[in-house]
């Protein structure tokens, strides 16, 4: 064999081990783990359609509130059938009878409250009452955040955060493990509970500790993965999203806007998430940490951070902590006429 041919043959292989190298790259370590990911929330979403309410609830079950629209028809008087919408006080007027209290009744309790009232009136001797729920406005809940279909999905009869997150079909691929109840309570205070998602779905059934029972009103949000919750005496209560190990706490609140004018910045809580829905409570105290003379923890995914209101009836009246059952409730009452307007 001669130097040409064996040149000719020394190129012809490289060339061919190049090829064979394109054509077969390297597993990348980056699609490798996204791969996981998805097919870690594919299962977690598996688990959550699985245990959310699957049978359509019956309507005879939907309690009346206000801003809902009854059709009521009386079938003795087309005079006495109407269209009327419920008052923020659970009223309806109608012909010869006035208000009638409607809220918290079904539409077969209204048919009759309205037949006994029309029987007690003399206006009729044996009525025939049909109240339908035109527009149900009254019983909502909103999901939001990184689900398939955020929206507002209405309360007929009982629904828990498993049905909520169930009827919007899953959790998006970015979606975080903690999920955010907030609650609007009668006398103006608010309640914000953190749900371990995890520790929710592998208890099932037995997770009734954590598998709130929703109320009309609340929301349901669930963040982006790499993100801290914020709620308190802040501008912009919500999520915030940091860099894993890097972030620190006074850099979140700086982010959420910074303390209002009502914050009282030596009570700040963090409460630290463990693993396995767990959590603790660290109090901080954010003037220390700006002079120096405390640290400025850093903070992780699914951590959270409050902060309390002076003044006697701005405090934050409870912080509740189940530890193991991957579930933080945080009431306060917030001052929203003194909210700073930035």
């Amino acid at each position: 064999m001669n130097i040409c041919s064996i040149i000719t043959s020394f190129i012809f292989l490289i060339f061919t081990y190049g090829c064979s190298l394109s054509n077969n790259p390297p597993v990348n370590s980056f699609n490798k783990i996204n791969i996981e990911s998805s097919q870690e929330m594919s299962e977690l979403n598996s688990k959550l359609l699985e245990q959310g309410a699957t049978s359509p609830v019956s309507p005879a079950d939907y309690l009346i509130g206000p801003a809902d629209l009854l059709e009521i028809k009386t079938f003795e008087s087309d005079k006495l059938t109407t269209t009327a919408r419920v008052s923020s006080r659970g009223q309806i007027t109608l012909p010869l009878l006035g208000g009638v209290d409607v809220d918290g009744l079904t539409a077969r309790e209204a048919e009759q409250r309205i037949e006994s009232l029309l029987k007690e009136g003399q206006y009729l001797n044996d009525p025939h009452v049909v109240v339908f729920v035109k527009e149900n406005k009254s019983k909502l809940v909103s999901v939001v955040g990184y689900v398939r279909e955020p929206g507002n999905y209405e309360l007929v009869g009982k629904l828990t955060l498993i049905d909520a997150l169930a009827a919007a079909r899953g959790l998006s691929e970015q979606a975080g493990r903690t999920v955010y109840i907030t609650r609007s309570e009668e006398d103006g205070g608010k309640q914000a509970y953190m749900v371990d998602l995890d520790e929710l779905l592998q208890k099932g059934d037995a997770a009734e500790e954590t598998n709130l029972t929703l109320k009309p009103g609340d929301v349901v949000y669930v963040p982006e993965a790499g993100n801290v919750f914020v709620e308190g005496a802040v501008t912009r209560p919500g999520s915030i999203q940091i860099k894993e190990g890097l972030t620190t706490v006074s850099q979140v609140i700086s982010e959420a806007g910074g303390l209002t004018s009502y914050a009282n910045s030596s009570d700040v809580t963090l409460i630290r998430y463990l693993g396995s829905g767990e959590r603790e409570l660290v109090k901080l105290d954010l003037d220390q940490i700006r002079d120096g003379a405390a640290e400025d923890p850093k903070v992780n995914d699914r951590d959270a951070i409050v902060i309390a209101s002076s003044g006697f009836k701005r405090l934050i009246y409870g912080l509740r902590l189940s530890l193991g059952f991957g579930l933080v409730g945080v009431g306060y009452e917030p001052p929203e006429r003194y909210r700073d307007i930035r």
